[in-house]
């Protein structure tokens, strides 16, 4: 009886999204009559009929026209209460988007450490890899430059041992967006200083490189930390400027 009426639910909607397109919000197309009115209503937590339609078939990882799965399309929203509905539903966060961002990797990069802190209390590993390039979250905390999701992951054991698919570590990562501070932080933890790329490029290949009166005095100093931890560890500091 209730395969029946998700099934009738779900020929409504078809007669619906017929007349009105599949159009949940505006910019976020769902192919998919069930998928849309299920992503309806989950904005509009209800629970029940949402329940039905994953019964009949709605699928709680879909992809709106953009590429972008149900879960991360809530995060994006702000949605919290469609977030933890999704999540209850069996929607995936470790489903990457188009660019193989998986939900850990868009909390990576936003403001609000809540979403990064809700994923990893589930149980989602801080080390969870982009579908398509392989990087770890830190990769995408260092992009935003956002110091408090840097904390966030490293708290929870996020690893500085790992690479991307083109040989890209964290601490390469920092030094390409010219984190100094995070270079340091990185070093301190255990970075390795001689790992190199796919190119055979170190870190400090990528760690700014011109007129040091153009650094602020807090990147000036990092960058002499920097230059005295190699020394220390008996790593030869590359020439700068």
């Amino acid at each position: 009886m209730r395969a029946l009426l998700a099934a009738s639910l779900m020929l409504a909607s078809t007669a619906g999204c017929a007349r009105q397109g599949t159009d949940v919000n505006p910019g976020q197309a769902f192919a998919n009559p069930g998928n849309a009115q299920f992503a309806d209503a989950v904005i509009r937590g209800d629970e029940a009929l949402a329940r039905e339609l994953l019964a009949a078939g709605a699928n709680p990882n879909a992809e709106d026209e953009q590429g972008q799965p149900l879960l991360q399309w809530a995060m994006k929203r702000g949605d919290r209460g469609a977030f933890r509905l999704l999540l209850s539903l069996g929607a995936d966060p470790a489903r990457g988007n188009r660019d193989g961002r998986t939900a850990l990797h868009l909390a990576a990069m936003g403001k609000d450490p809540g979403w990064l802190e809700a994923l990893l209390e589930r149980g989602m590993p801080p080390d969870t890899p982009n579908t398509v390039t392989g990087a770890t979250p830190l990769y995408d905390a260092l992009r935003a430059d956002s110091e408090g999701n840097l904390g966030v992951l490293l708290r929870a054991g996020a690893r500085l041992d790992v690479a991307d698919r083109n040989g890209t570590t964290p601490l390469h990562q920092a030094a390409l967006v010219k984190d100094a501070g995070s270079v340091l932080r990185f070093l301190e933890a255990g970075a390795d200083p001689r790992a190199t790329d796919r190119s055979g490029a170190s870190f400090q290949d990528y760690l700014y490189k011109g007129d040091p009166e153009l650094l602020n005095a807090t990147t000036r100093r990092d960058m002499a930390k920097i230059d005295a931890w190699l020394e220390a560890h008996g790593v030869a500091v590359q020439p700068r400027g």
